[in-house]
């Protein structure tokens, strides 16, 4: 997901090449907004209309960080509802947008008829409830998607594109969606990023559809494919470490390679352990179990879970604290929640540390203050306790 505020900054071309990455063969291709100003959203725009094919407005996202920035299913809310109405039709090009559902299917109903009627091509329906900002209950991710609710939305919508989100994880999965929502097509998500090979069985052509079945039957194909693609549509070392990981999960972490894929610091390096586990398959015997490779990567990753675990740990805190003191939920979170402006970051610049860190608390004291000032970002990334947002008020600068 894009930040459209940052990304229509002129100062941010760096974030926009690194962000969006296409060639001419690339289509039909939807770039994918975060947005909550109209008129950023439609510079955003602007910038990809002519290498892309549609606009994809996220009004789904859960994440701690939405609700802070103000974005994604937070956007959900009625009181937002002229403003999402307005980001939809001052986006000139064709607009997509993906939503949870609401409280109740006529909610829902009348959402989708409202984004219809503001020009919206396309809309794509989560079929779990919009996020809480408590991240439990109703709103959390966990339990099957509400598929029903799809099928009643679809059939108040017999001829716009409705697409169904939820529950796919295999192609039997896709047709069964399909055939109870009747949803003019499907969209996976966790399912895709372990198997891109997902689709295979909607090939219309048999021949064809029976030699990619059987080249996307081997996960380590699949995989090196995905590496092969990189020359032409190139990716960030992380980006290619979580889409290996995700691919060969199973097999990485059998040959104990996870943690050689994710300090790989080079796509042929990554490559190279991806064809070490085609040989370890085809030749169990070269395989050794190193025990102490074993302790040192559980020992990491009991490490890893307790310091992503930091920022959870003081959310529930700070809300016990609230709840006890009869204040809302929110109330000590919302304390130096407020978004750093790109002016208030390039005022900072100009000071010592210990004056940069006294005012940050002031207004700022929630969110990381290594990540706005730093050149290198935040090293500890998702270990910070702080968050990691892009900035307010994007259009001070320009």
């Amino acid at each position: 997901m894009i930040s459209s505020a940052r990304f229509c900054l002129p100062a941010e071309e760096a974030y926009r090449e690194e962000q969006f990455q296409t060639n001419a063969a690339d289509r039909p291709l939807v770039a994918h907004f975060s947005a909550n100003n109209p008129s950023e959203m439609a510079a955003a725009a602007k910038i990809v209309e002519s290498r892309c094919d549609a606009i994809d407005l996220n009004l789904g996202c859960p994440q701690r960080v939405a609700y802070v920035g103000h974005y994604g299913s937070y956007l959900l809310d009625d009181k937002d509802r002229k403003l999402v109405l307005s980001i939809v039709r001052e986006t000139v090009k064709a607009v997509f947008v993906k939503i949870r559902l609401l409280d109740t299917i006529e909610k829902t109903v009348t959402l989708v008829s409202q984004l219809k009627d503001a020009g919206a091509s396309l809309v794509a329906i989560h079929a779990r409830y919009r996020a809480s900002f408590e991240r439990d209950g109703a709103g959390a991710r966990d339990g099957p998607a509400m598929l029903d609710q799809v099928k009643v939305i679809k059939e108040r919508f017999p001829a716009f594109p409705i697409i169904s989100n939820g529950n796919i994880i295999t192609f039997d999965d896709c047709t069964a969606n399909l055939k109870l929502t009747k949803a003019d097509g499907v969209m996976s998500a966790e399912g895709i990023l372990n198997n891109p090979g997902l689709f295979v069985d909607s090939i219309s052509d048999p021949e064809r559809r029976a030699t990619l079945k059987a080249f996307a039957s081997d996960k380590i194909n699949l995989a090196l494919e995905y590496l092969d693609l990189l020359k032409d549509h190139p990716a960030t070392m992380r980006t290619v470490a979580f889409h290996t990981r995700r691919i060969l999960k199973e097999p990485l972490t059998e040959y104990q390679l996870i943690d050689d894929v994710i300090n790989a610091e080079s796509v042929e390096e990554v490559r190279s352990l991806v064809l070490k586990c085609r040989k370890y398959k085809q030749d169990p015997t070269l395989f050794k179990f190193d025990s102490e490779k074993a302790a040192k990567a559980k020992a990491a990753l009991e490490k890893k879970r307790h310091e992503e675990g930091k920022r959870k740990r003081y959310e529930d805190r700070m809300k016990r604290k609230a709840k006890r003191e009869g204040k809302s939920l929110d109330h000590y979170l919302n304390i130096g929640a407020e978004l750093p402006t790109l002016k208030t970051i390039a005022s900072l610049k100009t000071l010592t540390k210990e004056k940069q860190l006294a005012i940050w608390n002031v207004s700022h004291g929630q969110h990381c203050m290594t990540y706005h000032l730093s050149p290198s970002g935040c090293p500890r990334d998702r270990a910070c306790a702080f968050l990691h947002c892009d900035v307010g008020g994007a259009n001070e600068l320009v």
